[in-house]
């Protein structure tokens, strides 16, 4: 096994194959070292010209890439030899990865001044072991071998960098023009991109789906339109990705490329996370349950509405989960703790796309890229991390080289606009939330409208209370800002929405999915003492309903926190 013997990584899987090999199977020599050039040489190998690889020679010949590694694995025996399913994996494709991680290996985990030296008990299987010239740097080795600059493109693990590349950028088009309309009238800009798009969309749906589509706002994120959508945003990653390939014969990516993909990345997450973070922290995303939640069963509930319903149920917890994605949003703005921010914005992000996915909450495709987002943050740091936190490798310091980095460039200017861009989007969400709040939030005056009532006189059609069948009579009613839920005497409750006119003192209820009637349905007169007159017409009928509130109130609000429960309270 002929191996870099000035790479960390390399001289830590020539460790962890002694660590697995007592009975010395296996003998090493580094590639640096004249044993090596006269294996090769054996070998039929062109020493000058060797491949970014470790070498394996044995009775079938010589193995390079990733088929060394699985032969490696062979050599060491049950449960090793299992790696060898590897095979099933495309040899183009295991090699790119290979290639990548070879191509990367010193700045990703550092490397030696010296080559591996060993103990006296390891000399016999080490080819090299006497001899006396130990090049001191990596830079000898590519002199003299021809390492680095003699790698060779790798179609595949290019293409594979360039679609990730592409498609991370086509999905959060059209940031970063959508900031601007944090922008009084700059709004229009980032519509630009709809106007072309949308149509195109319509087009591929109608075309390639054979389904009539069109852009609503319904607030679902999972409708038709996103579906084809996405599959325009992969058609176009293809191609871009493919041609960019082509045009640039696969050379590995420039720094630059990755740090302006990376940096766009990061800002679109970060600026997203900080969005949802402060929704969270006033609390605005999941308002508490109202009276119209609070009595509908559970078993009446949708998926989405009893996760909206636990999720509102608890301020300090909706807080708590906002205070998290705000903490990954701000560390992902800035460059030196973007890795951190990448990663705690992943395990934060996961947990959402959770709760999306298995409470059919029709956010999951945005939740879905949100997480794939975060990983392409994080991916070019995923070896390292491996590295240290899987297999306790040494490993190199991240290097940054900033884009806008430029001689004669002042980075103190740069800074002080990226800090104001910052302060002016935290200010922009702060006062977005306390207006929130003072109108729907929790800073709202309550509205002694609304409430839970008990239905005290029922008449429709002109028969009362008891003589209308149960499957009509109304019982109790949850009156809600935009909802209602009518209990009625059958024992089903059916959630609709609600549009009131205090000042006219009008009210309408209706079916969720439909459009408010022309006309009020009902008009309305309460008193002080809690009493609440609808008098108009309800599913055809005339309809006159007496309704008293409810000062008992809801177990779900009421109960509070308590430190110590003798017994569990899971009622």
């Amino acid at each position: 096994m002929l191996f870099d013997g000035v790479c960390n990584l390399c001289n830590s899987a020539v460790q962890w194959v002694i660590d697995r090999d007592p009975e010395g199977r296996i003998r090493f020599a580094s590639l640096q070292s004249e044993a090596a050039a006269q294996a090769l040489r054996e070998a039929g190998l062109d020493v000058g010209n060797l491949p970014d690889s470790i070498i394996l020679i044995d009775a079938d010949g010589v193995q390079m890439r990733s088929e060394a590694a699985i032969a490696v694995a062979r050599h060491l025996g049950f449960p090793y030899s299992l790696l060898g399913i590897g095979r099933l994996v495309p040899r183009p494709l295991r090699d790119a990865i290979y290639a990548l991680i070879a191509r990367n290996r010193y700045r990703w985990f550092g490397q030696r001044d010296t080559c591996m030296l060993p103990t006296s008990e390891l000399t016999a299987r080490f080819l090299d072991a006497a001899e006396s010239r130990v090049p001191a740097v990596a830079a000898e080795l590519a002199a003299e071998f021809d390492l680095t600059d003699s790698v060779q493109p790798h179609w595949a693990g290019a293409l594979m960098s360039r679609l990730a590349i592409v498609y991370v950028l086509v999905h959060l088009a059209p940031f970063p023009l959508t900031l601007l309309s944090y922008v009084p009238y700059m709004g229009w800009v980032a519509g630009l991109y709809g106007i072309v798009m949308n149509p195109i969309v319509t087009w591929t749906g109608a075309t390639v789906f054979g389904v009539e589509i069109s852009q609503q706002f319904t607030g679902s994120g999972d409708m038709t339109f996103n579906y084809v959508g996405a599959f325009v945003d992969v058609v176009l990653a293809v191609g871009i990705a493919v041609g960019w390939t082509l045009r640039t014969h696969a050379r590995r990516l420039s720094p630059k490329t990755i740090d302006i993909s990376r940096t766009l990345a990061r800002y679109y997450l970060g600026t997203t996370m900080l969005t949802y973070g402060w929704m969270k922290v006033f609390p605005l995303q999941f308002i508490p349950p109202g009276p119209d939640r609070l009595i509908q069963s559970y078993g009446d509930s949708s998926p989405m509405g009893l996760a909206w319903t636990f999720l509102g149920a608890s301020i300090g917890y909706q807080v708590f989960a906002g205070l998290a994605e705000l903490l990954g949003g701000y560390l992902l703005l800035w460059r030196r703790t973007a890795l951190l921010g990448g990663l705690f914005s992943a395990a934060v992000m996961t947990n959402v796309m959770a709760i999306n996915f298995f409470y059919d909450v029709p956010v999951k495709l945005f939740s879905g890229h949100l997480v794939l987002v975060a990983v392409f943050i994080i991916g070019t740091d995923l070896p390292r991390l491996a590295g240290l936190l899987a297999f306790n490798l040494p490993v190199a310091p991240r290097r940054d080289r900033p884009f806008w980095k430029r001689p004669g460039r002042r980075p103190g200017r740069i800074v002080a606009v990226h800090l104001a861009f910052v302060l002016a989007l935290t200010g922009i969400h702060v006062s977005n939330g306390l207006a929130s709040s003072r109108t729907r939030g929790v800073l709202a005056e309550p509205d002694p409208l609304l409430g839970i009532y008990r239905v005290e006189s029922f008449e429709q059609a002109g028969l009362v209370d008891r003589a209308n069948e149960d499957a009509a009579r109304w019982v109790r009613v949850g009156l809600n800002q935009f909802t209602a839920t009518i209990q009625r005497a059958a024992g089903d409750g059916v959630r609709m929405r609600v549009a009131i006119d205090p000042d006219a003192g009008n009210l309408s209820i209706f079916d969720r999915g439909g459009q408010p009637p022309p006309e009020p349905m009902f008009t309305f007169t309460n008193s002080a003492d809690g009493e609440l007159v609808l008098d108009g017409e309800f599913e055809g009928k005339p309809t006159r309903v007496v309704l008293r509130k409810d000062a008992a109130g809801a177990l779900l609000i009421e109960r509070g926190f308590r430190w110590i429960n003798e017994y569990p309270f899971n009622r």
